[in-house]
Formats: C-alpha cells, structure tokens, sequence
C-alpha cells in the first residue's frame, strides 16, 4: 500500500463515472503555472458537462523511508502537508468560473505516480496540467514531470501552456498515419472553440533529397501526399471545424515546433507511446523535444485514447 493510496483513504471517496461520462483529472500546484490549465478545464467543463477533479500532490517528507512502504499510517507531518496543498490547490480556483461544483483532491505520493494513479481510479477520459516557463532548471523539471506522467498514462495527457485562457483556436495535428497520430488529431480537433481550425501536418521523410520521377522518394511523397489527403477528407466528416493539410520538410521537431510558431498554433497534438518498451521508456524523442520547445500547448494521445461521445466536434 503507498502513501499515496493511504492519504486518498481519508479524501471524499471516488466515485464510479456514469456511461459516457467525460472527466477531466486537472493536477494543479496552486501556482502561476497552472492557471492555464485551470482555465482550460473550466472552458472544457462549461461546453461539454464535464466532470472535473482537481487535484494536488505532496512529496513526501523523507524523514524515513519505512514509512512509506509500512503499512502503518503517515507520520503527521506528511498530513499536514498535503492539507496545506489542499488549501493551496482550493484557494487557486477561487475565481475560477464553476471551479465550486469541481471535486478537489490532494494526496501524498510522487507526483506523476500519484497522477496516474488517481487518473486510473477515478477513470478520467483526459489529465490536464500547467508547464512553467520561468527560467531553464524549473522548464526542465515542469516538463520532465509531463514527460513522466505522459510515459505512464493509459489517457490524453495536455500539457497547458500557463497564458491560455480559453479553447484553443488553431491546432495542429502532426501524423504520421500511425492509430495514436490519428486518434490525436480527432481529439484535437474536439478541443477546439467553435471557430478553430485543425491543421493536420506531414513531415516527409527524405526532406533534403531531391526526388526524381518514379523514385522511391517519388513514390514516398506521392504515397503520403495522398494519405494526407484522406485524413484531412475523413477528419472533414467528423468535425465542423475547417481542416487543412500541408506536408512539411526537414527534422519532424524543429519542422514541427517552426512550423507551429510561424503560424502561431496554441495547440500541438502528438500520437503518444506505442506498446514498445524502449518507445515507452523514452516517451519518443520527437516528442519530448516538441513538449519541451513548445510556446504552446501540447496534446499527447495513446493510441487507444478514443473519446466516450462521437459524433461531430
């Protein structure tokens, strides 16, 4: 039993999702970095009658590490610390619109287990958290707790940059026809506000090589130029958002990140792990550099991630 579960025995207890039922797990800090997502899942909770928790986590304090692998209960100091980020968390959605009718949760653990976890009994359809932006070492570690938690999550994980304030307006799918790519483009394309565009994005391979006619970079280009196409007419279906296609040229991150800079997109979605073990270790380096280089948003869908309600976004 870990400390994690010990301290979430004495929250309100979880409660089983009705059929069909969408819930967004929000993990919050209670600071700056947060807002964003906090904003984000007001928006998603208002227009789609989504359920919300919202939730924090404590380190544990290493006092000494028996307890946290004894059956015995947390030593004091770990209850009062995962109060005081309960009252952190609670005070952070004071303005928050329908913040009052969200379910608020903090427990002891480590964060992207605790994360996961609570994700997994709650059964949440989507994890949402806040990315920091000030200075290089706090980046680094913001991301690198998305990073774990997105290795471990069997949901969409969206990392929110800390200035959005609503729905996302120009997305970006980047596929590579794999289910997770696809699965990540239609989610995407769900996340948007009512007047979004998704831009569904191919990063050739052989980008520096100059084809000729009949060729395998030829046939390559010609074969994905016309899969594109077809996702681009098959997400058209699905959605009444206006989609695009454009194929893309040189390294897939910097092609990616450059190109969702250029046309300011405030989302970048992403196909997340497959079922390999290196792939799900490493999270894909592609990925972990655009979650990292982002100025945006950023979406990573597993490949079974499929939405509770179909029907058209």
């Amino acid at each position: 039993m870990t400390a994690f579960t010990r301290a979430r025995r004495r929250s309100r207890p979880i409660t089983a999702p009705r059929s069909n039922e969408n819930r967004i797990l929000v993990a919050a800090a209670g600071d700056r970095e947060s807002r964003g997502a906090l904003l984000l899942a007001s928006a998603l909770a208002q227009r789609d009658a989504a359920k919300v928790m919202l939730l924090g986590v404590s380190t544990p304090i290493p006092h000494n590490v028996s307890t946290l692998v004894s059956m015995r209960r947390p030593v004091p100091i770990d209850e009062v610390s995962r109060r005081a980020v309960l009252e952190d968390v609670e005070d952070s959605v004071s303005q928050i619109p329908g913040a009052n009718q969200w379910t608020k949760q903090a427990v002891v653990g480590f964060t992207a287990d605790a994360i996961s976890e609570m994700a997994a009994t709650w059964q949440a359809s989507m994890i949402l958290l806040g990315i920091g932006r000030h200075g290089r070492l706090k980046r680094l570690l913001s991301h690198g707790t998305a990073v774990d938690v997105m290795r471990r999550a069997s949901v969409p994980v969206l990392a929110v940059h800390p200035n959005a304030t609503a729905l996302p307006t120009h997305a970006m799918a980047a596929v590579d026809f794999t289910a997770a790519s696809m699965t990540s483009a239609e989610l995407a394309a769900r996340l948007l506000g009512d007047d979004g565009i998704l831009t569904v994005a191919h990063v050739c391979a052989f980008g520096n090589v100059e084809p000729r006619e009949g060729d395998l970079v030829d046939l390559y280009r010609a074969g994905a130029r016309a899969k594109l196409e077809q996702v681009v007419r098959d997400l058209r279906s699905r959605t009444k958002h206006r989609v695009v296609g454009v194929m893309l040229k040189g390294e897939p991150g910097d092609a990616i990140l450059a190109y969702a800079r250029r046309m300011q997109c405030d989302l970048i979605a992403l196909g997340g792990h497959e079922q390999g073990l290196m792939d799900r270790i490493l999270l894909g380096s592609v990925r972990t550099q655009i979650l990292r280089g982002a100025r945006c948003s950023v979406l990573i869908a597993p490949p079974k991630a499929v939405s509770r309600k179909r029907g058209r976004s």
